[in-house]
Parts: structure tokens; sequence; C-alpha cells
């Protein structure tokens, strides 16, 4: 009885910043202007593209709740820490090579010696034109429409990326808290206040091809008593004794409390998430998973576990039910520990109709996900209005990321479902994704949901307020970085009220 009468008291509490944020005073005359100014932008937003750029990139946005540390940091950062650490460049793939000082013996490495024709400086590359190009389109998206060459698909461009980015981060962890102050500084400079950092995989992992067989089985079977055990089973006589699972979640906790040191401050507020990769093996699967949810269970800087990685890939499609029966373990567990996961991240043609009725169906009903990232397939859902209607009531909001979805999957515009969730309520969220991928920021998402769709000023607002409310923040955290956002649109308000005021008229 106690514990509904303090989730009522806080859905209370939480309805109450929620109206004080969406609902300006009747007579605040900036809100009004400001108000009226946006939508008669966006009645011809064709004709108003640099004008809408501007507010929206002034305007508050609360926080960015789907950023992938990795993908988020540009290709030019890259550069810096690879001269940093004084590795070369593989001319003919653009990979990282280390590079040993003349009287190692490493360098007299006849193997070593063969690659040295090959490679190059950063100073060498960013003084070639043509060959710093090619290596941004190897490590980012950039130009990936614009030029004629062997096309390899969206979806492979933009996953193949990251497969560079561990190469050089590995070398040094203090690089991680020099990316994350990068990240800081470009966050504030389009005013967002808060980010959930998808930040690095847990400490430990462990493969074990018996558990891989036996869970597949059970799944396959539908023995979810099995299963259970074999999860049970597989957490107190494999991972607890592993001195490596304690080892790995230390150093974890150690990395994520360094950073946090080095970035949180009275203007800016970072958290992160744990996460998974989908396409590893179910023992490594399950192991990590319980690692992170037992990483979010004991720390304040650790809000919540996701899962990773092409969702169209064999594994991670073979295996999909059972991730999902992992998660409801896991959440049973440890009932604390919030989850975003990715889920219905495909189109038609990228896989089987059929493989496209029931990832977003199993992520909400089956491991309770308490935000769905990405949820782009829900149009093609058997269970869709339910799905739909789940969402709306115990409000768990989708992340939409405009400009990944686009490149990697091609759908867009009305083919998105962004309009379809947020007419039935669902609560929506805008995200960045991977801004150093897909060389974008958090701000020209804004724009094309606002050019796309048509948004009114008042839902502007509340869509920025979204990430905040359905952040992983605890509640007397959320309501601090409420009113932050509150009194920043004011202040907002009243800097682009004076310049329409000023503004000459035709």
């Amino acid at each position: 009885m106690l514990r509904k009468t303090v989730s009522l008291l806080s859905l209370l509490v939480l309805f109450a910043w929620s109206s004080a944020l969406c609902a300006a005073p009747k007579d605040d005359q900036s809100h009004a202007r400001v108000k009226a100014y946006f939508n008669r932008l966006v009645a011809d937003a064709g004709a108003h593209g640099a004008e809408l750029r501007l507010f929206l990139n002034l305007m508050p946005k609360g926080g960015d709740l789907h950023q992938h540390f990795t993908g988020t940091t540009y290709a030019e950062t890259y550069l810096d820490f690879i001269k940093q650490k004084n590795c070369w460049i593989n001319k003919s793939d653009f990979s990282v090579i280390l590079r040993w000082p003349k009287d190692s013996k490493e360098y007299n490495d006849p193997k070593y010696q063969k690659t040295l024709p090959d490679t190059l400086s950063v100073d060498k590359l960013r003084s070639d034109n043509k060959m710093l190009s090619d290596f941004y389109m190897v490590w980012s998206d950039k130009d990936f429409s614009n030029h004629f060459h062997d096309q390899t698909a969206p979806d492979v461009q933009f996953f193949g990326a990251f497969a560079n980015f561990s190469t050089i981060l590995k070398y040094d962890g203090a690089l991680y808290t020099e990316g994350l102050k990068i990240l800081k500084n470009r966050a504030k400079l389009e005013n967002v206040q808060y980010i959930e950092q998808m930040f690095v995989s847990p400490g430990y992992k462990v493969s074990n091809p018996a558990f891989d067989a036996q869970a597949r089985s059970a799944v396959a079977s539908g023995n979810m008593e099995q299963l259970r055990s074999i999860f049970q089973n597989f957490i107190q006589n494999v991972v607890k004794p592993d001195p490596n699972f304690a080892s790995g979640m230390q150093s974890y906790n150690d990395r994520v409390n360094a950073c946090a040191d080095a970035v949180n401050d009275d203007t800016f507020t970072l958290r992160f998430q744990s996460y998974v990769s989908r396409n590893d093996s179910p023992a490594e699967v399950f192991s990590a998973l319980y690692t992170a949810f037992s990483e979010a269970d004991k720390s304040e800087l650790v809000v919540g576990v996701n899962i990773v990685n092409a969702e169209n890939a064999p594994v991670a499609m073979s295996d999909y039910s059972l991730h999902m029966q992992m998660f409801k373990y896991m959440k049973e567990l440890f009932p604390g520990v919030k989850t975003a996961m990715h889920a219905g991240e495909l189109t038609i043609g990228m896989v089987r109709p059929e493989d496209m009725t029931w990832h977003i169906t199993d992520a909400v009903m089956v491991a309770r996900a308490d935000r769905i990232g990405h949820g782009v397939d829900i149009g093609y859902e058997v269970k869709a209005p339910e799905v739909l209607s789940l969402m709306r009531d115990k409000k768990i909001a989708v992340e939409i990321n405009l400009t990944s979805n686009d490149f990697i999957l091609g759908v867009k515009d009305g083919q998105h479902p962004f309009r379809l969730y947020l007419d039935q309520g669902v609560p929506v969220v805008l995200t960045s994704d991977d801004e150093g991928v897909s060389r974008n920021n958090l701000t020209d998402d804004y724009l094309h949901m606002v050019q796309r769709y048509g948004i009114t000023y008042d839902r502007l607002r509340e869509i920025a307020a979204n990430s905040i409310r359905y952040s992983f923040l605890k509640e007397k955290d959320k309501q601090a970085q409420l009113t932050i956002l509150e009194k920043r649109f004011a202040e907002f308000e009243a800097r682009m009220a004076k310049m329409i005021a000023t503004t000459p008229k035709h």
C-alpha cells in the first residue's frame, strides 16, 4: 500500500512539473510573441530554414537521452587522439596502427617493417585533402550520398565505422575523459543541459558454449522455467565465482566516476547507461547483462541498461527472443534498474517482413523496457495498437532519431512513425544517436522534426521537457533539471522577443 501511495505522489509531482513547464502564463508577452513568431515560421518552413535553425539552435533542449559515446565523437577528434598517441594511419583502409619507437624490438620486427611503406602520420594525412576526405568517408557518413563509389549499404557503412573507434580508445583510458569534455562543450553550445551517455560496455563478459546451446534450446521449446534455471545456475556457478567479474565491475565504476568528476558541474549533468552487444554469443550477452544490471543497481551515475548494435544482423535476429527473456529475468532480479532498449530499428527489405512484426512488442511486453530506442517498424507490428496503448498508458517514451533513421533505414517524412507515436499519445523524445558518424547535431534533428511534421511551439516545448521527464534521473534530480529548463526557456523567450521586436518590417 505504501509503495502505491509513494508512486501516486511521484506521478502527481511529475504532473505538476510538466504543467508548470508547458503552460506559460497567459499574460507573458514574451511567450506569446515567440509562440506567434515560431508558428509563423513553421507555416512556411521551406522559406524559413535559416530562421528556424537559428531559433532552434538558441532554444533550450533539455537533454539528449540516446547518445553513443564512440559514435558521437567526430572523426576530427579521433585524429587528434591518434596523433596524441603517436599512432600511424593505414593508407589502404585508414585503420589505426601502433607506431613503435625505432629502438624497440617491435620496430625491427620484419613484419612491422613491411607495414611502414603503407602507413602515414596524422599530419601527412591532413596535408592531403583528397586522402583526408577519403578518411572521413570511412570513419563517418560524410559525403556518402554525394560521391559515386563502390557503394556499401548505408547500414554497413554506418555500423562499420565503429570498428575503428575502439582501436585508438583502448590505448589510453584518459581519452574517454577528453572526449566527454568535448561532447559537453558541444552540448552546451546548442543549449543541452543533460545527457544520458551509452558510454562503454560492462567490464566483464564470459563465453560458454554449453550455456549457449542450453539457453537457445530452452527458448526454442518454450520452456521458460528451464531457461530461468539455466540463468540462475550460470550466475551462481560461473559468473559470481569468477574473480574477473568483481574486478571488471570495479574498473568500470572507476572509469565512470573519473569521467563524471571531470564533466559534471552546475551547468551540465552527465549520466551513463551500460550496455551489451546483441551480436555476441548468449553467454557473453547474459554475463555482460548481469554485470550491467549489477553496476546500475549500485551506482548513482549509471542510470540504466541498454542493448545495442545492428538489429538486423544474423545473431541479433536469431537470438532476439532469448535476449528479451534475459532482460525480463534481470528486471526481476533488479526491479529498480531502468532499461532503454534499441528495438524496431528495421524496415522493409532489410529483413523478412514477418521478422518486423514483433520486436517492439516483445521489448515492451516481455522485456518491460522503460524506453524504446528508434521504434521505426511499429507500423509492421501485429500487436501495434496494443503496444501503442500500453506505451501511452505506462508512459514508455520512444526515442526518435530522425537523421540516423533516414541514413541507415531510408525512412523519413511521412514513412517515419514519428507522427503515429505523437498522435497516439506516446511520449516522444527527440535524440541525436551518433552525431560523429552522422555528422549532425541535436539541433539538426529538431529542424527536421519542425520542417517535416509542422510542430507547434507548445508541442516543441513539450518534447524538450520530455527529455527530462522521461530521463532515468531520480525524481528529485528531475525536478531540479526541469526547474533549470523552465528558467532557460524564460530567458530564451525574452531574448527572442527582443530580436523579434527590433526586426525591420517589410
